[in-house]
């Protein structure tokens, strides 16, 4: 249910820029924060610095934040990253075992933020589908 509305909720926001063939990855989360941390804290680091840093690294990835609104992941944490292909999708994330291929410059840029993450997190747990625009 919570993949479906996340679908119906992506197609519905970004019918316009999504093509067939495009990679819509629905990823929703269980997040511990640290003990002076607010939710609000947490999704203004995603939304300036994790997302716009990952954007740059990875071209041809367009990263969305969501929030559960109602129903089993009333305020559950979500992304929705949308690839204009399932070449580049698979470049960045192979199938099979292997290194991400990350492009010249990839991580200086997301190893500082991806640290600066346990000043927000405790742990996380993460489920996720991708699915293909037909």
């Amino acid at each position: 249910m919570i993949i479906t509305t996340l679908i119906l909720f992506a197609g519905i926001a970004f019918g316009q820029t999504l093509n067939k063939g495009s990679i819509v990855a629905v990823s929703s989360y269980e997040v511990t924060l640290q003990p002076d941390v607010t939710m609000n804290q947490w999704l203004e680091f995603n939304r300036t610095k994790w997302v716009p840093a990952a954007e740059k690294v990875f071209p041809g990835i367009k990263i969305y934040i969501v929030v559960g609104d109602r129903g089993e992941s009333e305020n559950m944490y979500g992304e929705i990253w949308v690839f204009d292909s399932k070449e580049t999708r698979d470049k960045y994330w192979p199938t099979e075992e292997g290194d991400t291929e990350w492009p010249e410059g990839g991580l200086e840029i997301l190893t500082p933020i991806s640290e600066e993450t346990s000043n927000y997190v405790i742990n996380a747990t993460r489920t996720f589908t991708d699915w293909i625009i037909q």
